[in-house]
């Protein structure tokens, strides 16, 4: 990498699998092109993790690396952990522990390597919640260190009296609706998300038939009201009406075993790639029912490929949609309103649904492509470091 290039540094619990790592992997790909960009995980993190989809060479590295290379005594406190659990994982990923806490200074360890981290580089970019442990640690040091800070928050923020907010020299919000909810932030910009497997949903045929087959492209944990949604199409749906869940979680088991007689729900498990692209081709309406999400990303990809959208009014979708003849709310966990917006998509005409379809893509093309949230992002980075003003 050339010697003169400024360095940005990609902060945040950012792990294998999710919209987080994707959105990384995504910027970081994009700020190289003018960058010397580093991601550092504050959690756990592998070579398989999602992000490295776009650059396979893309240097990272975790907190607990580099506490485990640099202090001696956390690195036998965390081999002694790490033979405890079995040896399960990489060694570095049990640095912090009961004994490195209580006896070896572990969080003043951690203020030293955030020091010097931070003296390396010319920004910090923090992609994560701003409940996110460390988060107000490497912000507070950076601006004593007068590197500049951007953050892009994840996730639906409900709570934003933190007292590193006016630090942060621009957030970047996914829409206008979660900005709203920070008082304080001087500086914010709205870039929202792109479907990363962008060229093949575009060549998806238009959808022009009438629907039957839905889909939820959820992680399978509490929080996403897949199990509540499912009971709900059951109650309504026809014999020839199909829901597919694509994705994995806490609850893909309990999930199965609940709904192993219904013929009319088939679990697929973690689909990426090529394999997610098929799937999305093959239904017919994508159901989002989760109440709480910052995008989400399955709702941009959906209508990448010009398909109908059933929602809750969550994160961005609202204003994703704002001037398509997509407008199919429920609320979260109300059956009658799902049932509502539910026979109102089964009743569309072949012609509706291709207008429709017509009216996503058009959207997502005209103000989501990949071309237009990458120069979103080069575009704000340059004005926070002050290259173009």
């Amino acid at each position: 990498m050339d010697s003169f290039k400024e360095k940005i540094l990609l902060f945040g619990p950012i792990a294998d699998y999710g919209g987080r790592e994707i959105e990384c992997g995504l910027i970081a790909l994009v700020l190289s092109s003018k960058y010397e960009v580093s991601i550092c995980s504050t959690g756990t993190i592998t070579n398989k993790s999602q992000l490295f989809n776009f650059n396979k060479n893309q240097r990272v590295f975790s907190i607990k690396e580099l506490l485990f290379n640099r202090f001696f005594i956390l690195k036998i406190a965390g081999f002694l952990s790490y033979f405890k659990n079995t040896c399960k994982g990489e060694v570095s990923n049990y640095v912090k522990n009961y004994f490195a806490k209580k006896f070896f200074q572990y969080d003043e360890k951690v203020e030293i390597v955030l020091k010097d981290l931070i003296s390396d580089f010319d920004a910090v970019f923090i992609i994560a919640q701003l409940s996110s442990g460390l988060v107000s640690e490497i912000i507070q040091l950076a601006k004593k260190d007068n590197k500049k800070v951007l953050f892009r928050t994840t996730g639906t923020i409900t709570f934003s009296d933190y007292d590193y907010i006016e630090l942060v020299d621009c957030f970047i919000h996914h829409s206008y609706n979660n900005a709203s909810r920070i008082n304080k932030s001087k500086k914010f910009a709205v870039i929202d998300q792109c479907a990363n497997n962008e060229s093949d949903l575009l060549n998806i045929p238009l959808s022009q038939r009438q629907v039957c087959n839905f889909l939820i492209l959820s992680r399978l944990s509490q929080e996403k009201g897949v199990e509540e949604i499912i009971d709900s199409f059951l109650k309504v749906s026809s014999e020839r009406d199909i829901l597919f869940i694509a994705g994995n979680g806490i609850l893909e088991i309990y999930l199965k075993t609940k709904y192993k007689n219904s013929r009319n729900v088939k679990f697929l498990g973690f689909l990426s790639g090529s394999k997610l692209s098929d799937l999305i081709k093959s239904v017919d309406c994508l159901i989002i029912p989760s109440p709480e999400e910052s995008g989400p990303l399955v709702g941009i990809e959906s209508m990448c490929a010009g398909k109908i959208v059933i929602s809750t009014r969550v994160g961005a979708m609202e204003e994703r949609l704002q001037g398509t003849s997509n407008d199919y709310w429920f609320d979260y966990n109300d059956f009658k309103s799902f049932e509502k917006v539910f026979f109102e998509v089964k009743d569309l005409k072949e012609l509706e649904v291709k207008n429709i379809s017509i009216e996503l893509r058009r959207k997502y093309i005209e103000e989501y492509s990949i071309d237009i949230i990458s120069n979103k992002y080069l575009k704000i980075v340059e004005e926070t470091l002050g290259i173009c003003v």
